[in-house]
């Protein structure tokens, strides 16, 4: 391993970021309009309608996606809340797919490739998809379409970088930037990565903010190779003199890598929790398509309501959200809370 790799593992080990002040260039450009097929399943989003999507299942762990409008009960802060809008599961949903296109993925590029093309062929037709890459930059590839051709010629362009660093919190931000350019709908992010926040602009407490102010449930997947880079950190110390000034590096990273991915993990855990997605880990890039299977089926299976808050205050705090339906056997997946922005 050369010095270049460890002070990118070093760099891992410390997690710098700093919180973004503006949304980058490509978050400005037109979204793609919404198509005919979507006509009957539109939800006119804007900054007084709060979206929830939600998941139902059984007391045997099955989806329950039969279920209308008035089975539902929406809480803000307690304050029982009036349905205005509801979509049943078979609704299309606006999806970013952002992936991690930095060099540690060069071996696994072709698997990840193939998994992301698997992936836009078990959403329904009338789903929207763009494509998002990131590593040292974030970059929008594609916009939404629900075109596969050009979905598929999008995905088998991904190259890898040759630059270090790997901006996961920034491809989740321009994600939801992105959707919330568009006017109707509901919305998903689901981001690759191996969980190793290094180098991106947004602070963790910056994005659960910024999460919580929109409706987009967010799907991490996150390839566990913790193993691989001890492995390369133990060789490299092992291989080099005490003298070499990168050994000491490579020491601190080594102390810090089993911690320092528990937090990211959790982290993303939490950030996905508070959309009311979840995480799936892969220990093996082989099993990227079966988890992408997963989350397809999940997409499947999630109703969404709006309503608009009682509480008129632009106060700057988290509300608290709880959602119930009729039968008490069944169980609500759902954010758990919004963020109200304070008006200036």
């Amino acid at each position: 391993m050369n010095s270049k790799i460890v002070r990118l593992l070093f760099l891992f080990s410390l997690g710098l970021v700093a919180l973004i002040e503006m949304a980058p260039a490509w978050l400005q450009q037109s979204p793609a309009p919404p198509s005919q097929d979507d006509a009957g399943f539109s939800i006119k989003v804007n900054v007084d309608l709060v979206v929830l999507n939600a998941s139902v299942v059984d007391e045997k762990g099955q989806s329950v996606t039969n279920l209308k409008r008035e089975d539902f009960s929406v809480y803000e802060d307690q304050i029982q809340q009036a349905i205005s809008e509801f979509l049943p599961v078979e609704a299309p949903f606006n999806l970013a797919l952002v992936l991690d296109t930095s060099s540690s993925v060069r071996p696994s590029l072709t698997l990840i490739k193939k998994a992301a093309n698997e992936f836009t062929l078990q959403l329904r037709p009338a789903d929207r998809i763009a494509i998002a890459e990131f590593n040292a930059s974030v970059r929008l590839l594609l916009e939404l379409t629900s075109d596969r051709g050009i979905l598929k010629r999008a995905i088998n362009n991904l190259s890898v970088s040759s630059y270090a660093g790997s901006k996961v919190y920034d491809g989740i931000a321009q994600a939801v930037y992105r959707l919330r350019e568009s006017s109707t709908g509901r919305n998903a992010i689901v981001i690759l990565s191996d969980g190793m926040e290094n180098s991106s602009q947004f602070k963790f407490d910056g994005l659960r903010i910024l999460l919580a102010q929109s409706d987009a449930v967010l799907f991490p997947v996150t390839v566990l190779n913790k193993d691989r880079q001890q492995n390369q950190l133990e060789t490299y110390i092992n291989s080099r003199p005490e003298s070499d000034p990168y050994v000491a590096n490579a020491r601190k990273s080594l102390a810090y890598l089993t911690e320092r991915y528990q937090m990211q993990t959790q982290r993303l855990l939490t950030l996905a929790q508070d959309s009311g997605g979840r995480v799936f880990l892969v220990s093996n890039l082989s099993e990227l398509a079966g988890e992408y299977a997963k989350i397809a089926q999940e997409l499947h299976t999630t109703y969404s309501l709006a309503y608009y808050s009682t509480n008129p205050q632009r106060d700057g705090t988290f509300r608290q959200l709880r959602v119930a339906v009729r039968n008490p056997g069944f169980k609500v997946i759902t954010r758990s809370r919004y963020f109200v922005p304070r008006e200036e």
